[in-house]
Order: C-alpha cells, then structure tokens, then sequence
C-alpha cells in the first residue's frame, strides 16, 4: 500500500517564485564568465568556484519556502564553505612539482568524480537540513527523512529532464527557422551569453513546479517504489543462487574476472536500493505482499556475504599489490556497504515489526556516506596520498624490488604525491637498495612520459604453464618466454605466474613451418594464433574470438578432431596490404554452444 506523505504541503508565493527564477539566471550569468572567461581565474580557483557556482544556488533555490532566512544563510554559507575546501584541494593536488613553472591549463581530471561527489553529499545533507527543519527538532522522524529525500530526489531528475527538454525543442526550432533561411534562433543558441541563463533559469523554475505539486511528485514516488518492490524476488532469488553456488564452484572463477569486488557491491547496491522500495517509510507493514517481505528478510541477510566475499577480494589484491587509488575507493565502498550488511543483518533477524530497525541504519548509513565521500576528496584520505604512501612502504620494505617498481606510477598517476616521493627517492635514503632505487627515480625523472615503464617482467615457466600438443612437439627455441606486455592480444600466461595455457603446433599457412595457437586455461582471453615473422620476433597474426573459455573446442583440438580448410573468401590486396574479410554463412560458429551442439548431433 502506498504511504501517505508526512510532509505537508509548503507555503510558496510568486515572491518565491520569482526569487528562485532570478537566482537562477544569476547562476548562470556566472557559470558564464566562469567558463568563457576561464583566464579571471586563476587554476586553484576554477574549482571551487565551479562547485560552489553549480550547486549552492540550487541549494539556496531548494531551500527557499522551506527554511528561515537565517537558517538558509547559514547552511548556504557551510556548504560553501565545505565546497571552497574540496575544490581548492582539487585544483592543489594536480599542481605541477616537478616543473613548478609550468603553468595549468584546463581543468582537475579528477573534478567530474569529485563533483559527483559533492552532489551526493549535499543531496544527503541537505535532506538532513530539511527534515529537521520540517520537524523543528535536531533529528527529524525517519517518515519526514524518507518523504523529503524521494521528493528531493525526483523533483531533481524531473527537472533536469525539463531542462534538456527546453534545449532540444530551442535547437529544433531553431533548425525549423533556419529552413527558411531565418538565422536569428540558431546564432542566439550559439550564443553560450544566452543560452547559459535560460536554462539556469528553466532548472529553478522546474524545482519551483515540481515543489509547488507535491501531490504529483507523491504520486509518481509511489508508483516507482512498488514496481521496484517487486523487483526484489527477482534480484533476491538470482543473488541468492549466486550466493550459494559459491561453495561449489570455488572462488578463483570470480578472481578471473578482476573486477570481482565491483560486481559484488553492485550487488549490494541493488539490495539495498530494492529492500528500501519494499519497505518504505516503515508505515505499509502487511500491506506488502508477503513474498516481498520474504525476499526483504532473505536480501538482507545475503548483503553480509556478498560484502564478505568483496572485502577477501580486496585484501587479497592489497595484500598481494599494496593499495591503489582503485582500491582506496573500493575499500571506501565496502565500508559503507559493512555498515548496511550488519545493520540489515540485525533488521532481518529481529523479532518486532517488519524490519524495523532499518530506520537507524539508514539514518547511520546516510551520516557515514557523508564523512567516507568527504573524506576521500579532501586531505584526510586522498586515494593518491595513501596509494604513493603504501607503493613507496612497499619500495622500503623489499616487499617489490628496485627493478620491478613502477618509478612512472609516482611521476604521472599519482599527481603531487607521487612527484615529491619520487623526489624523495631522487636522494638516495630509502631501503637497502638506495642507490639503484635513486638511479631509477632520477632517469624517471630525466625521461620523458611517453607510456614507456619500469613494470615487472614475467618470465614465462614453459613446464609449469605451458601445456604443448601434440604430446611429444616443443615449443620453438625462438619464441620469447619473457617480455611480453599486458595487452588485449597477449593471452594470460605469458605475463602471468599462475595463468595456464594449452598451445598447438599447427602450419596454418602450408609454409613448412608451425604455428602456435595458444589456448588459456580457465581464461576470457580469445585463443590467439602466433607466428615468427623474423627470427626470434612473434606476433599475434590472429583470434578466434567465439571460443574463448570452450572446452570442446580445446578437447577437439587434443584429439587432432579438426583439419584444415582454404578460405571460402579470396583477401583483397591495396596497396599492398591483404584486406581480410570475415567470412559468414548458415555452417560458421559464433559461439561455443553452437559448436557443442554440433558435437551432440555428430554423435547422435
């Protein structure tokens, strides 16, 4: 059953109105000059000026009706505040160290996430700020948090779809005009003096429309939290079957992937999201179907884990790799995500009403989103800060060698940090091997960034991971078993230790001289077909993309079950250079199921 709003609705004149409409255009005069007259600020200002132009006169907009003057200028004035910190820390950190001459241009490559996060702290605070004010009290009622924050959330998304709305029906009509050779529309859309206040101004005046008709926003919040509601069996029984194949199919699958711990708090993020549209406000009780609060229960109790799982993930990378930026964000994530699997753990387990005690690990969890997002884009837990600091603890330790470091993660991926602790290095006071480390930060130094790195080596153990068939052929003498790059080519094995690969001797060309179609082992890399074309220089001269991870094509290829056939296609030659056509037809293979059934009909 749908719940009633807990939030009446709020008293708005044409005075507010037309207050909101001019802070509009005033934002969008200043995202104006901001942007076209870029050279009035300098790099460390850009920034924050950008952050606190885009979102705190929609805050200020938001808050108009709601809050007294007093409390809308002091919260205002905190989130600048907070803002002016963030993108003066963003614009710091990418300034030049090594060349402190050099002067900046453009902006922080990092400033669309930190963005993204501002954005999202500010939507959770500034529900907080709402909430409490609706209530008159410090911490409002989870009712007033839920209402405040759905009907924040859609009258935002509704209108940005306004807004572009507005965009495309000015740029259509200006096409119309321009049929009839009419160009004053087209050159007034090009116009960035213009079309910059226009839609600053339709943005506030749709959060006027929108917080004018809650009864709408209510209505359409409502219809979206129940078909999301039931979405949740779906996801809880496809999670749940995930969950408890585990066991069964072991884990190094899921490692394979390397992405393992992203796809796991994906998941999470969908529990959450689909328990919270079931549950609501706390107020439908057995309104709910009783399958989703079934699937409610079980969801909760599988956050635990899935968190579990992409916490030893990511230990295992840490433990093995040291921290990245990657990893910070990820760890960042799956402590967010710990908070609400033992939180929803213990809802789910409680005796008393239907997941009551979600209010308080909501209310928790939205408090702690916002110290973990200010955390990681401030100095207090900089992902680059803390990845330089764990890769040069690492360098001291003997934990990688002097060889093996990447000198060029500090000088380019790392932004500051990274340059000062290679300066540090440059000086020859760190670890036993001070004096080769020293040598390689200063030719890092000395060298141009042109993609070229000191990374590990692998040498590949041809016994150990390299299965050769037929059983009594070896691998060529000729065929490199180490400098090989990690490339989308390049199958596992010959840069990884424990990476496995079948490889068969096969003279595709009739040349006289074999082949090597290397197959991995448990492996998404596509078999790739390799060829001498100098003495001692291979390359990869083709793929078979459709029998990536097929056990009856590598079988087949064990028993000697296959031939070889002339191409039913001739190449076109220009210039020089054959042009390979991809041959297609009712008989060809697009994948390894379609290959497998085959095997069964020759069978039959």
């Amino acid at each position: 059953m749908p719940t009633s709003p807990a939030v009446a609705t709020p008293e708005t004149s044409q005075s507010v109105g037309l207050a909101r409409a001019a802070i509009g255009v005033l934002q969008g005069l200043f995202l104006y000059v901001l942007f076209q007259h870029s050279e009035l600020f300098s790099p460390l200002i850009r920034p924050l000026a950008l952050l606190i132009g885009a979102l705190v006169p929609v805050l200020a907009i938001s808050s108009l009706g709601h809050l007294r003057p007093k409390l809308l200028g002091l919260w205002c004035a905190l989130a600048a505040s907070v803002l002016a910190g963030i993108g003066w820390h963003t614009g710091w950190r990418e300034t030049p160290v090594l060349h402190a001459t050099e002067r900046v241009s453009g902006w922080p490559g990092m400033l669309p996430l930190v963005f993204f996060f501002c954005v999202v702290i500010l939507f959770i605070g500034h529900s907080l700020v709402l909430a409490a004010a609706h209530d008159r009290r410090r911490l409002a009622s989870y009712a007033t948090h839920f209402d405040i924050a759905w009907k924040l959330f859609i009258q935002l998304v509704f209108s940005a779809f306004f807004t572009g709305a507005l965009q495309l029906a000015m740029w259509l009509g200006a096409t119309l005009f321009e049929l009839v050779k009419i160009s004053f529309l087209s050159e007034l859309m090009q116009s960035p003096l213009f079309v910059s206040p226009l839609l600053c101004c339709a943005f506030a005046c749709a959060l006027h429309l929108t917080d004018v008709r809650p009864a709408i926003v209510h209505g359409i919040r409502n219809l979206l939290l129940v078909l999301m509601s039931w979405l949740l069996p779906v996801a809880t029984l496809l999670i749940g079957g995930f969950v408890l194949c585990l066991p069964f199919t072991g884990l190094d699958a899921l490692w394979a992937t390397r992405h393992a711990s992203v796809a796991l708090l994906a998941a999470d993020a969908l529990l959450v999201v689909l328990i919270n549209a079931a549950w609501q406000n706390g107020g439908v009780g057995d309104a709910v179907a009783r399958l989703v609060r079934l699937s409610a229960r079980i969801a909760c109790v599988l956050l635990l884990p899935l968190t579990a799982v992409a916490t030893y993930a990511l230990a295992l990378r840490v433990g093995d790799h040291g921290w990245t930026s990657d990893r910070i964000f990820a760890a960042a994530a799956l402590l967010v995500a710990s908070f609400y699997a033992f939180g929803y753990l213990g809802a789910a387990i409680d005796k008393g009403a239907w997941l009551r005690r979600v209010a308080p690990v909501n209310l928790g969890a939205a408090y702690a989103v916002i110290a973990v997002l200010t955390a990681l884009i401030s100095p207090l837990a900089d992902p680059d800060r803390i990845a330089v600091n764990s890769q040069v603890a690492r360098l001291e330790r003997g934990a990688v060698s002097a060889e093996k470091f990447d000198y060029y993660f500090l000088k380019s991926a790392s932004k500051r940090y990274g340059a000062a602790a290679l300066l540090r290095l440059k000086e020859g006071k760190t670890g036993p091997n001070a004096a080769l480390i020293a040598e390689r930060a200063k030719i890092t130094l000395e060298t141009p960034d042109n993609g070229e790195r000191f990374v590990e080596v692998h040498t590949v153990k041809p016994v150990e991971q390299l299965n050769v068939w037929p059983a009594a052929a070896r691998l060529p003498a000729s065929f490199p078993l180490s400098g090989w790059k990690r490339t989308g080519d390049v199958p596992d094995c010959l840069f990884e230790a424990k990476a496995l690969c079948d490889v068969f001797l096969i003279d595709f060309d009739t040349d006289g001289k074999d082949e090597l179609l290397f197959v991995g082992v448990g492996s998404y890399t596509s078999p790739a077909v390799f060829a001498e074309s100098a003495p001692g220089k291979w390359t990869v001269t083709a793929r078979m993309h459709s029998m990536a991870r097929c056990p009856q094509f590598t079988e087949r290829l064990k028993k000697g079950d296959y031939k070889l056939v002339a191409p039913r296609t001739r190449q076109i030659e220009m210039a020089g250079v054959p042009l390979q056509f991809d041959a297609t037809g009712p008989g060809d293979f697009k994948s390894c199921a379609q290959l497998s059934g085959a095997g069964a009909t020759a069978a039959d």
